[in-house]
C-alpha cells in the first residue's frame, strides 16, 4: 500500500467499559505543582473513590498526540499545570522602573495566595496587600484586587492581568495567571481556548497540546473540540504525512463525536467528518475502497439517529450514499434507520425551540436572583426536563419500538445536558444535586460522589451540597470523610464571617479617612462656617454623618454575620447528630463542647444538645445543666429563654419553669419580656393550681402592655382548639383578630397549641398563583361596600341592582369607619376573612393580570345562537 492509501479499519470506540462516559474531575490532582507559589492552607478534603472512571479515553489521546509530536518533531511536552517561572530578560524601556514594586510585590502576594484546586474544598485565604503601589503599576494593582476577592474573583480581573503580562512579553507569568484563574473557573471553554491560542502564537505546540488535554478533561464544550480538531488537522499534513496523518484526524473525529456528537450544534463536525473520509484517495485494492465505504456508512447511520442542525441534509448525503453504491441494498440500509431518523427529525424543532435561547457563553457568577439570572436557569430546566422525558424513546423495551442500548443512550444526553448547563451555572448547587440525585437514580454511585466533591469544591459554602455529601459517606460507612464534609462547610462559614468583619473594618477606616480629608480642606474654607461662623457647630454635624454612615455599614455587616452565624450552628448542629449516629453520644458531646465555645455559635446549639440528650438518656438532668449553661451566654437572648422555658413546661417542672420566668422576666425590657408574659400566663391558665396566680399575673401584664385590651386578654383563655365562642359571635371580628394574635404565643403545652399548628401549615403551604389576586380583590371589593354608601344608579351594572336590593343598609360609627369590618358581620364569614388576612398581599403576584368583571360582563353580553346556522350538518355529533 502506498502512502496515499488509507487503511480503514474499524473506528476505535472511546467509550469505557460501561458504555458511558463518566464525569471528569476539573483539575488533575495527580499532576506535579511545579510553581514557586507556596501549597495552599491544608484543607481537609474527601478522598476520591478509587478506581473510578474519568470518562475520557485518554489511551486514545495519547495515541492520538504522539503522531502530532513526530510530525512537527518537538521537544518533549513540558507540564504547564502550574509551570515553572523561569528568569525573564531585562527589559529596556521604562516598564521597570514603573514595576520596580510591582514584580517583587506579585512574587509575595502570589508566594501566600494560592487558590484552591477543584479537589480541595479550602477557600483561598484573604490576603490584602497594605503597601502602597504606584498609581502605574496596573500588575500590583491587578494583584492586589485579585488577592483581596480570593475565591471570590471575578475572571475579568485574571483576563486584564493576563492582558498587561502578554504586554509585556511576560509569558511565563500570563500562564501562572491562566492557571490560578481556571482553577476557580475550570468551566469557561473561552478561558481554555485562548490560553491554547496564546501558547500556539508562542510556538509552544506541546503545550498547547498539553492545554487541550486539560481541557477537555475539565469541561464538555462543543468549541473546544472544534479548537482541537483544528489543532490536529493543522499539525497533521495529510499531503506531505499521508496515511499517518489521516488515521491521526480520524482517530481525533471519533473522539470529538463520542463526546459531543449528541450536540444539536455538532451537525457541522459530523459533516466535516464525512467529507474529510470521502476526500481521502480509494484504495489500490478492492478491499480498501470497501473498509472505506463501510466507515462512511457508520458514520451517516450514527448522525442521522441524533436530532443535529442539518440533519435533513445528511439524511439526503446518506441517501444518495446508498443509492450511488447499490440501489437494491440501499432500501434495506434505509429502511432500517428510516423510523429513527423520522423520530429525530420531528424532536429536532422542539429541542431548537427549547435550548435555542440558552446564553452557553455567560460567565460562571455567583447567583444574585435577578430576572436575566432566574430566566436562564428556567431555561437550562426546561432543557433537562425535556431530555429526561425522553422524546426521542430510547427507554422503551427493545423490540416494542426502542433502540439496543437506549437506556444508555438517554443518560448520556441527559448527563450531556446536566454537564452543559453547569458550565455557565457553576455556582448554583441545585444544579450539582439534581445531577447527583440522577446519578443515584440510574445507579452510578461513583458519578454520583464525584459530582457532589466536585459542586462542594465550586461552592464550599453550600449546606446543600456538603450535607447531601456527608449523607452519602455516612450511607457509604465513611465516617471519615462524612466528618470532613461537615468541617470542610464549617471552616468555609469561619472565614466568611471573618471575611465580612474585615470589609466592615475596612469600610469604615475608609469612611473615618474620607471624612478626615474633607475636614482639612474644609477648615482652611471660611464657606465651611455656619451663618455665625460657629466651627464647633460644622464638626459636630460632620461628625453625626460620619456616625450615621459607619452605624448604617455596621448594621448591615452585623446583619451578614448574624445570618453566617446561624449558618455555622446549623451547620455544627447538624455535625453534632451525625456523629451521634456514627460514633454515638460520646463523640457529639465532643463536637458539641468544640463547637459551644465559637464565639459566632448561637443559642441554637444549646437547645439542640439539650434536646438530644433528653431524648436518649429519657431525663431531664444533663438536659437541664446544658440549658443553664446556655442561659449563662443568651440570658437575654429571649427566643432562647422561650426555648428553655417550653422544655420545664414539658417536663413537668413548674417550680424552675416559674423560677425562670421570673428571674428573666425581671431582666429584661417590657418590650422583650412580652412573649415571656404571653407564654407562662397561656401556662398558668390552662395548667395552673390557682386562679389567683393567674389573676396576679393578669395585673402585671395590664400595668406593662396597657395597649392590649383586657377583654382580649380574658377571651385567650376561653379557647379550645380554636374555636372561641366569644370572639366569634359576642365581640365581632376586630377584637376577634386581637383574640387569635394573643392565642398565637401559647406555649405547645396548651390545648390552644393546635390552632397554632393550623396556622403554621396554612403559612407555609404553597399557595396557587391566582389565589392572592383573587383573595385580594374579594377582601377589597368587602372594604369598598361597608366604606361606601351607595352611589349614582348608572354607574352599576345591571346585575348588581338586584343584589343591592336585598342587601340592608348599615349605619357605621365612627370607630366603625376606622374598622370597616366592625358590626358588618354578613360580608364574607369570619373564616374567610381570617385566611384572606394570611394571604400575600397582591402586590406579590408578578404574572399576567385580569379584571374579572370585565369578563363576566364579556359573557353576559354574548350572544350565543339557539338555533345552529344553516348548511351545518350535525349528523357527525350524534352519538353512535
Amino acid at each position: 500500500m502506498t502512502d496515499g492509501a488509507l487503511s480503514y479499519a474499524e473506528p476505535i470506540s472511546s467509550d469505557n467499559d460501561s458504555g458511558l462516559p463518566g464525569y471528569i474531575s476539573p483539575v488533575d490532582d495527580s499532576a506535579e505543582d511545579t510553581s514557586t507559589h507556596e501549597p495552599a492552607v491544608e484543607y481537609v478534603s474527601a478522598p476520591a473513590p478509587e478506581n473510578e472512571s474519568n470518562g475520557v479515553t485518554m489511551d486514545l489521546i495519547d495515541k492520538l498526540l504522539p503522531p502530532v509530536s513526530q510530525i512537527a518533531d518537538q521537544a518533549s511536552a513540558a507540564s504547564i499545570a502550574e509551570p515553572e517561572h523561569e528568569p525573564e530578560e531585562e527589559e529596556d524601556d521604562d516598564d521597570d522602573d514603573e514595576e520596580s514594586s510591582s514584580d517583587d510585590e506579585t512574587a509575595s502576594t502570589t508566594s501566600t495566595v494560592s487558590t484552591p484546586s477543584v479537589a480541595d474544598l479550602e477557600p483561598m485565604p484573604v490576603v490584602i496587600s497594605r503597601r502602597k503601589r504606584l498609581p502605574k503599576d496596573t500588575i500590583g494593582h491587578l494583584e492586589d484586587r485579585i488577592a483581596h476577592d480570593g475565591i471570590r474573583a471575578p475572571l475579568a480581573l485574571y483576563n486584564d492581568l493576563i492582558a498587561e503580562y502578554v504586554k509585556r512579553g511576560k509569558i511565563d507569568s500570563a500562564r501562572d495567571a491562566y492557571g490560578r484563574s481556571l482553577k476557580l473557573y475550570p468551566t469557561v471553554a473561552s478561558q481554555w481556548i485562548a490560553y491554547a491560542e496564546m501558547e500556539q502564537s508562542a510556538g509552544e505546540f506541546e503545550k498547547a497540546e498539553e492545554v487541550y488535554r486539560r481541557a477537555v478533561e475539565a469541561v464538555t464544550s462543543l468549541s473546544i473540540w472544534e479548537h482541537y480538531l483544528t489543532y490536529v488537522r493543522r499539525r497533521n499534513n495529510v499531503i506531505t504525512d499521508g496515511e499517518v496523518a489521516r488515521r491521526a484526524i480520524i482517530q481525533a473525529f471519533e473522539i470529538v463525536v463520542s463526546k459531543v456528537g449528541i450536540d444539536v450544534r455538532s451537525g457541522k463536525i459530523w459533516k466535516d467528518y464525512i467529507d474529510f473520509i470521502r476526500s481521502s484517495p480509494d484504495g489500490l485494492s478492492t478491499w480498501e475502497t470497501q473498509q472505506k465505504m463501510d466507515l462512511l456508512r457508520k458514520v451517516f447511520q450514527r448522525v442521522v439517529c441524533i436530532p443535529v442542525e442539518n440533519l435533513e441534509n445528511l439524511w439526503q448525503d446518506y441517501n444518495l450514499f446508498e443509492n450511488s453504491l447499490n440501489k437494491t441494498t440501499a432500501r434495506k440500509f434505509l429502511a432500517d434507520r428510516a423510523p429513527a431518523y423520522m423520530t429525530a427529525r420531528s424532536c429536532l424543532k422542539e429541542l431548537q425551540q427549547t435550548s435555542g435561547a440558552l446564553d452557553r457563553n455567560l460567565i460562571p457568577v455567583r447567583p444574585r436572583w435577578r430576572e436575566s439570572e432566574l430566566a436562564q436557569l428556567g431555561l437550562w430546566n426546561k432543557w433537562i426536563s425535556w431530555e429526561l422525558n425522553d422524546p426521542l424513546g430510547f427507554a422503551a423495551e427493545d423490540g416494542k419500538g426502542g433502540i439496543p442500548g437506549g437506556k444508555e443512550q438517554l443518560v448520556a444526553r441527559v448527563l450531556y445536558a446536566y454537564r452543559q448547563a453547569l458550565q455557565p451555572l457553576r455556582f448554583y448547587p441545585q444544579i450539582w444535586f439534581d445531577v447527583s440525585e440522577y446519578c443515584a437514580s440510574v445507579d452510578m454511585p461513583d458519578l454520583q460522589l464525584s459530582f457532589l466533591r466536585d459542586g462542594a469544591s465550586a461552592n464550599p459554602g453550600s449546606s446543600l451540597l456538603h450535607f447531601r455529601l456527608a449523607e452519602v459517606y455516612e450511607l457509604a460507612k465513611k465516617r471519615e470523610d462524612a466528618k470532613k464534609a461537615y468541617q470542610n462547610l464549617a471552616a468555609s462559614i469561619i472565614k466568611e464571617i471573618k471575611m465580612a468583619e474585615e470589609i466592615y473594618e475596612d469600610k469604615k477606616n475608609a469612611l473615618q479617612s474620607r471624612e478626615e480629608t474633607k475636614s482639612i480642606y474644609s477648615a482652611s474654607d471660611d464657606k465651611a462656617k455656619d451663618e455665625d461662623g460657629d466651627e464647633q457647630v460644622v464638626d459636630r454635624k460632620r461628625d453625626h454623618n460620619l456616625e450615621l454612615k459607619i452605624r448604617k455599614v455596621e448594621e448591615k455587616s452585623q446583619e451578614l454575620i448574624s445570618d453566617l452565624s446561624k449558618d455555622l450552628t446549623l451547620c455544627n448542629t447538624m455535625y453534632m447528630r451525625a456523629t451521634k449516629r456514627m460514633e454515638g453520644l460520646k463523640a457529639a458531646r465532643q463536637v458539641f463542647s468544640e463547637a459551644r465555645k465559637l464565639p459566632y455559635s448561637t443559642h441554637h446549639i444549646f437547645v439542640a444538645s439539650a434536646l438530644m440528650e433528653y431524648y436518649h438518656n429519657k431525663g431531664p438532668e444533663i438536659a437541664s445543666k446544658i440549658f443553664e449553661i446556655g442561659l449563662r451566654r443568651f440570658g437575654d437572648t429571649v427566643a432562647f429563654v422561650e426555648q428553655y422555658l417550653d422544655f420545664l413546661i414539658m417536663t413537668n417542672d413548674d417550680t424552675n419553669a416559674r423560677a425562670l420566668f421570673e428571674r428573666t422576666a425581671s431582666r429584661l425590657s417590657a418590650k422583650d419580656a412580652r412573649p415571656l408574659f404571653r407564654k407562662f400566663y397561656a401556662y398558668e391558665a390552662a395548667y395552673g393550681s390557682e386562679l389567683s396566680a393567674v389573676a396576679k399575673l393578669e395585673s402585671r401584664m395590664s400595668e406593662l402592655y396597657s395597649d392590649a385590651k383586657p377583654i382580649a386578654r380574658f377571651a385567650s383563655r376561653y379557647t379550645l382548639g380554636g374555636h372561641s365562642v366569644i370572639g366569634e359571635q359576642e365581640v365581632g371580628p376586630y377584637l376577634y383578630k386581637e383574640i387569635l394574635n394573643e392565642e398565637q404565643v401559647i406555649s405547645n403545652a396548651s390545648l390552644i397549641a393546635e390552632e397554632e399548628v393550623e396556622e403554621d401549615i396554612v403559612v407555609q403551604m404553597p399557595v396557587p398563583a391566582l389565589e392572592p389576586v383573587k383573595a385580594t380583590a374579594k377582601l377589597k371589593r368587602a372594604q369598598k361596600r361597608v366604606r361606601e354608601e351607595p352611589k349614582s344608579e348608572s354607574r352599576k351594572r345591571n346585575r348588581k341592582k338586584d343584589k343591592e336590593k336585598s342587601e340592608p343598609r348599615v349605619n357605621y360609627s365612627s370607630a366603625q369607619q376606622r374598622d370597616p369590618f366592625s358590626g358588618y358581620t354578613n360580608t364574607l364569614p369570619d373564616g374567610v376573612l381570617r385566611l384572606l388576612s394570611l394571604l400575600p398581599p397582591a402586590s406579590t403576584y408578578k404574572a399576567v393580570l385580569f379584571d374579572p368583571d370585565a369578563l363576566v360582563n364579556l359573557i353576559d353580553h354574548t350572544r350565543i345562537p339557539a338555533v345552529p346556522p344553516p348548511n351545518v350538518n350535525l349528523s357527525r355529533f350524534k352519538p353512535g
